[in-house]
């Protein structure tokens, strides 16, 4: 695989060429459960080996598989190819995982090279559930591939399956429990939101709008809880006090009574005066 001088033509000014690089000085010595280095011509091309979980169809295995590296990586996964005939993932064909190019949407950046190589050892005694380029091998068959995968050679990067990780011993077995769990965690995947096929998705839960929810503290009794507060939902109807605005129609006849009431204090005025004056 890779090494420094190979890599030279690369632009280290990128994300992706600098993530690479360094997880590819990361990964650079096996360890027993897996390893993965880029191709000496090709930094956005890696091969990796793991081993088969054990107590599984695949106990004993050794697999052998590409990634393949988009340039906005971290940012996007890669896609996974198996290349070892193993009975669980179809050959030479992308796989569809939360963890691959086939769901970027439940990528996160957060997430390396070798969570996806635990994803893929915890992945593998789990039902294919119909996911593109997945397979449902029968156990016998699983088995016989797993005694004959040691044997298997990489024609392209020249790697023996019999001698590209170390021996098992109590690291690999915590690796192992790491890559159990890290499935066993969501149910079927590496995290949350890792599922095995695009079929398996359904529509989200229907979620009650938030309501009006006061939040009273008893001082009495604790005086270190929060002061009192009202939480209003976004879609509460805001409460408007109307206002009494006189309507024009009530003033006019008020303004007529009194012109009225004007009016007839002069005409009593004036009846008075021609009554004094006859006098």
């Amino acid at each position: 695989m890779g090494d420094n001088e190979s890599r030279e033509t690369f632009n280290t000014r990128s994300a992706g060429v600098r993530r690479l690089m360094k997880e590819a000085k990361e990964l650079r010595e096996p360890t027993e459960m897996y390893h993965a280095q880029p191709l000496e011509d090709n930094l956005f091309e890696w091969h990796f080996t793991v081993r088969g979980p054990a107590d599984s169809d695949f106990d004993g295995g050794i697999y052998h598989g590409r990634m393949i590296f988009p340039a906005e990586y971290p940012m996007k996964p890669p896609n996974i190819i198996l290349l070892t005939p193993n009975g669980r993932f179809e050959l030479n064909k992308k796989i569809c995982l939360s963890i691959s190019g086939y769901h970027p949407e439940t990528w996160l950046p957060s997430w390396s090279i070798r969570t996806a190589l635990l994803a893929i050892i915890g992945f593998m005694p789990t039902s294919g559930k119909g996911a593109i380029g997945s397979a449902d091998y029968p156990a016998k068959e699983r088995k016989k591939l797993a005694l004959q995968s040691k044997k298997w050679k990489c024609t392209e990067c020249a790697v023996e399956m019999d001698q590209v990780l170390k021996p098992l011993g109590e690291d690999g077995k915590s690796t192992e429990n790491e890559a159990r769990s890290l499935i066993h965690s969501s149910g079927d995947g590496p995290s949350p939101s890792i599922d095995s096929s695009p079929s398996d998705s359904s529509p989200p839960t229907p979620i009650d709008p938030p309501h009006i929810t006061p939040t009273v503290s008893d001082q009495s009794s604790n005086q270190s809880q929060p002061t009192p507060s009202i939480t209003v939902s976004p879609q509460t109807t805001p409460v408007v006090v109307p206002r009494v605005v006189p309507s024009p129609s009530g003033q006019s006849d008020t303004i007529i009574w009194m012109m009225l009431v004007i009016l007839s204090g002069i005409v009593v005025a004036l009846a008075c005066r021609r009554i004094f004056l006859l006098e």
